[in-house]
């Protein structure tokens, strides 16, 4: 297509994957959901996706990955979630590109333009106390509705997922200085996962079907949206081993077992021995190097009565599974949880673990939890969540959210009045009262 220009010298054009990859992977607001990766999953998902970039005198000055979806009465939306990528402190070029993007979504019949762009609302810290003396993006809300969006609010949301947990990697040498950065619990459930024999594996083709059973049983379990075994099967298809990581925590009862049960009978030999100088001689020194080594008898046979219900024919059980994207500067939980059955094992302890080690070990500076809520108080939902992610060290962040302008005014308020009208109607139906039945 021919380059579209404006007045300051800008130029909308279509561009090659290469090209947009070069731009956006070493961005400073770089997502997974703005990678080539991403958009040959999603055109491979039959999306229509087009990769644009935006140039002054032959350079890139912004780019992103447009989607468009169109609904079944032809209503078209364009959408560039988590961009698009460009410096938003230059208002100017704020007001060019939006313009573009405005022009480019009529061109394609779409009746709106979303954006979602990837930059703090306000900084926050742990505990979601806001420091806007560190950084405030207030003025870019009110720059956007001033070219005609309208902000979306900042609730959380689980489409654009706009409230995070996020740990800086940055300065950290070594896995003991990164372990030595959670609290005292996490410290204590990761050393435990590791002693009792937890060890991770990267889902492929042919190892699908445990990933999503454990998946989809956590997510029945614990009630969280999940995809169908098909979206993760074209992920595995389309996208690099790096950038979609399908991780699974999982145990060897039987070997487990064995362990455990070989650990007892050391340990309680020793106690055994202990016990006896203790008679003979009343040694305090010896009596209390007995109650560690009874602690840990004790500790054992707990363990081995957690798993009397797990006989050795289960063999190698996965306990958790989670997928993982590593794209541009972070390692990313996108979604998964622990089967409760199994909960014992702490096997999304280890996944996160065992991926911030991994993101150590490939120089990637940030660790990103993802959809993070119930930040506010122990009552709201979510705030169990919130606390196990917290344990690792890091801090809330809170995007700017979503903003939507009409570039088909006529067609969006009247897609908008419709959808009004249909809401009101579903309310008025779910008062009326029902017909008894004969």
């Amino acid at each position: 297509m021919n380059p579209v220009t404006t007045g300051t010298d800008l130029e909308f054009a279509i561009l090659s994957e290469s090209e947009f990859e070069a731009f956006a992977a070493k961005h400073p607001l770089n997502s997974f959901l703005q990678s080539v990766d991403f958009a040959r999953f999603q055109r491979a998902r039959g999306q229509q996706v087009e990769l644009f970039g935006i140039k002054r005198d032959g350079g890139l000055v912004a780019a992103g990955k447009l989607n468009y979806t169109t609904t079944r009465l032809g209503y078209t939306v364009c959408e560039c979630a988590k961009g698009p990528l460009m410096d938003y402190s230059d208002t100017e070029l704020v007001g060019a590109v939006v313009g573009l993007l405005s022009r480019r979504a009529a061109e394609r019949k779409a009746a709106e333009l979303r954006i979602s762009p990837n930059v703090r609302y306000i900084a926050r810290d742990a505990d979601g106390a806001e420091h806007p003396e560190v950084e405030d993006n207030r003025p870019l809300v009110a720059r956007l509705e001033s070219l005609g969006f309208q902000h979306q609010g900042l609730d959380m949301n689980f489409v654009n997922v706009n409230w995070m947990f996020i740990k800086g990697l940055e300065g950290i040498k070594d896995a003991e200085e990164l372990i030595m950065g959670t609290s005292y619990r996490t410290r204590k459930a990761i050393r435990k996962a590791e002693k009792n024999g937890v060890f991770l594996e990267q889902a492929t083709l042919e190892t699908l079907d445990d990933f999503y059973g454990a998946l989809s049983r956590a997510g029945d379990e614990k009630g969280f949206v999940y995809r169908e075994r098909a979206y993760y099967e074209h992920l595995l298809r389309t996208t690099s081993a790096e950038f979609t990581k399908l991780m699974m925590a999982k145990i060897d009862i039987p070997a487990y077992r064995k362990s455990i049960t070989e650990r007892l009978a050391e340990e309680s030999a020793t106690a055994a021995e202990l016990r006896r100088e203790v008679e003979e001689t009343g040694s305090k020194k010896k009596a209390n190097r007995l109650k560690v080594v009874q602690d840990l008898v004790d500790s054992y046979e707990r363990s081995l009565k957690d798993i009397e219900r797990f006989p050795d024919s289960v063999g190698v059980a996965t306990v958790a599974a989670i997928h993982f994207v590593c794209y541009g500067d972070e390692v990313v939980c996108v979604i998964g949880g622990t089967v409760q059955d199994y909960i014992y094992f702490n096997g999304a302890t280890s996944l996160y673990w065992g991926m911030m080690l991994h993101a150590l070990e490939k120089g990637y500076p940030r660790y990103n939890f993802y959809g993070t809520f119930g930040i506010s108080g122990q009552d709201e939902e979510g705030h169990g969540g919130y606390e196990f992610k917290k344990g690792f060290g890091g801090e809330v962040v809170q995007l700017v959210g979503d903003f939507v302008t009409p570039v088909r005014p006529a067609v969006f308020h009247a897609n908008r009045l419709a959808r009004a009208a249909v809401a009101a109607a579903r309310t008025v139906l779910g008062k009326l009262p029902r017909r008894r039945s004969a």
